[in-house]
């Protein structure tokens, strides 16, 4: 639900302006997973723009479990996150990044709800996560959409949701988790998921800095606690020239999307893919506390869109990164998408991070700890 106002709502230490911009209002909802009975209900705020004169896209939707205290949210405007129930300070909250390969204008921030299904069923104060961000962003031009084909130059550029050129996906990525810190984002408090072109996204965010992409007025994401990669594009180059024998049929398809998400130059491709990025660099970055040291990696061996060899090219160069641990997942399986419609795998996923940084605390990730699942 959106308001319009023209105050400056009081957060804490800090106050936000919202003149002239759309305050949204927490409100009770219900979410589904294919694994679960019956629906969840949740208090969920959608659609929060995430800068002025923000388009359809430029939005990150908010969910809460169904709590006695939260409650009491719904009808009031979204100013704030949950505060964490303990001072442990283990991660508290997950950000996560919807695929769709930069252009599919039906999937959205809605992506994460069977995950969230998953993390909030309880009804309870138990959850170890006490909030779900979802962030959305400008998707790029896609011509042959079976039902929903968009071609920026023959409408007129009638839709710019749907123009996104490298970086602009990845700004928006950027102003979604800056707008998260305004409401109570910290460093080390929450972990950062993507799916397929999701997970390039947040590695992406944290692994460079914004000016790297040549975004010179953005400022770093808060440092993620961990970050999960699922099904995850990290190579864009190797997305058309090293496809293997299993996905080789996919390379006009790949050579099509990538040229319109990140231009021809396959220069421009390289910088931004994070498994090419300087290992030294993502160190310094380790080093001063901008990137996490944890990375878990999970790649389904039955996704018919994505080669494992992409999980195998980002692994190597982090295991070039001093200070990092590098953990493969096991949660996914069965096509593409099937880790964010069943939402099962997302969460189990989320827990087995959470695990493994209870072993020895979200600061003391060792890069000496052995590269395995966790059980």
């Amino acid at each position: 639900m959106n308001v319009d106002e023209n105050q400056v709502i009081p957060q804490g230490r800090r106050s936000v302006s919202v003149q002239n911009q759309k305050l949204v209002l927490w409100e009770l909802a219900e979410v589904t997973s294919p694994n679960l009975v019956a629906p969840v209900a949740v208090i969920a705020a959608k659609n929060i723009p995430c800068l002025r004169d923000a388009n359809r896209r430029q939005n990150l939707n908010i969910y809460l479990p169904h709590t006695l205290a939260n409650a009491k949210l719904v009808g009031s405007a979204v100013t704030a996150l949950p505060a964490p129930h303990s001072q442990t300070g283990a991660p508290c909250y997950q950000v996560h990044i919807h695929g769709g390969a930069w252009r599919d204008p039906q999937l959205t921030a809605k992506s994460i709800e069977p995950t969230v299904a998953h993390a909030f069923a309880a009804n309870d104060d138990s959850h170890p996560i006490i909030a779900i961000a979802s962030i959305n962003y400008t998707v790029s031009q896609f011509p042959t959409h079976p039902t929903l084909p968009y071609d920026a130059a023959s409408a007129n550029h009638a839709d710019p949701a749907r123009e996104a050129v490298h970086p602009q996906h990845l700004a928006d990525v950027f102003h979604g988790l800056d707008l998260l810190r305004s409401f109570g984002l910290r460093e080390q408090s929450y972990i950062l998921s993507g799916h397929s072109c999701g997970a390039c996204l947040a590695l992406q965010a944290v692994l460079a800095s914004p000016q790297h992409y040549g975004l010179q007025n953005l400022r770093d994401a808060p440092c993620p606690a961990a970050l999960i990669g699922l099904n995850g594009l990290y190579d864009l180059v190797a997305l058309v020239d090293g496809l293997g024998s299993s996905h080789q049929h996919l390379h006009d398809e790949y050579q099509t999307l990538l040229s319109n998400a990140f231009g021809t130059d396959k220069q421009k491709w390289e910088e931004a893919s994070p498994a090419l990025l300087n290992p030294a660099s993502i160190a310094a970055r380790v080093n001063e506390t901008t990137a996490p040291r944890l990375f878990v990696l999970d790649q389904s061996q039955q996704d018919q869109l994505v080669p494992t060899n992409q999980r195998t090219r980002l692994e190597q160069n982090l295991h070039q990164v001093q200070g990092v641990r590098v953990v493969e997942g096991h949660r996914c399986t069965g096509p593409h998408a099937a880790p964010w419609e069943q939402g099962i795998m997302i969460w189990e996923s989320l827990q087995d991070v959470l695990a493994l940084l209870d072993e020895t605390g979200a600061e003391d990730i060792s890069a000496k700890a052995p590269d395995n699942a966790p059980s």
